[in-house]
C-alpha cells in the first residue's frame, strides 16, 4: 500500500513539476538573473540599476516551478509557471520585512515580479514583461 500511494506521490509530482516548468522555460534555469532595469507604467518610472546594486536584485528560478530572489535588503522565494509560448506567472511567497535603505528598488521590483504575464529571452538577456505594459530587465 506505501509503495502504490508513493508512486502516485511521484507521479503527481513529476506532473506538477512539467506543468511549472513548461517547456518554454529552458535557458531561464541554471543561473542567476541579475537586475538591470525597471519600467513601469502607472506610475510612470524607467530606471537603470547601477552595476555596483546589480548583485542586489536577483532571481533565481528552479526546475522545479519555485524561485528564490535577492530584493536588495529582503530575501524572497515563490512559485512560477510558464507556457510554451513564452508566458508566465510569478506568485510571490515568504519574504523577509527589513527596512532597505532611501533609493531601493525593492518595492518596485517585488511588485513587478507579481505583475509578470509573460517573458522573452534573447541575447543572454532575460525580460519579465508586466501585465500593464512595464519590463523588468536582467542579464
Amino acid at each position: 500500500m506505501r509503495r502504490i500511494v508513493l508512486s502516485a506521490l511521484l507521479l503527481a509530482l513529476a506532473a506538477t513539476t512539467a506543468a511549472c516548468t513548461g517547456s518554454g522555460s529552458s535557458g531561464l534555469t541554471g543561473k542567476v538573473w541579475q537586475l538591470t532595469a525597471i519600467t513601469e507604467k502607472v506610475p510612470a518610472f524607467q530606471g537603470v540599476v547601477p552595476d555596483a546594486d546589480q548583485p542586489n536584485y536577483t532571481i533565481e528560478f528552479k526546475p522545479a516551478g519555485v524561485f528564490e530572489a535577492k530584493a536588495d535588503c529582503n530575501q524572497l522565494s515563490g512559485a512560477y509557471t510558464t507556457t510554451s509560448s513564452g508566458g508566465m506567472t510569478i506568485e510571490p511567497g515568504p519574504m523577509t520585512m527589513m527596512a532597505c535603505p532611501e533609493g531601493s528598488f525593492a518595492d518596485q521590483y517585488v511588485t513587478g515580479l507579481a505583475k509578470t504575464d509573460s517573458y522573452a529571452l534573447a541575447n543572454g538577456a532575460l525580460t519579465l514583461n508586466q501585465n500593464d505594459g512595464g519590463t523588468l530587465t536582467f542579464k
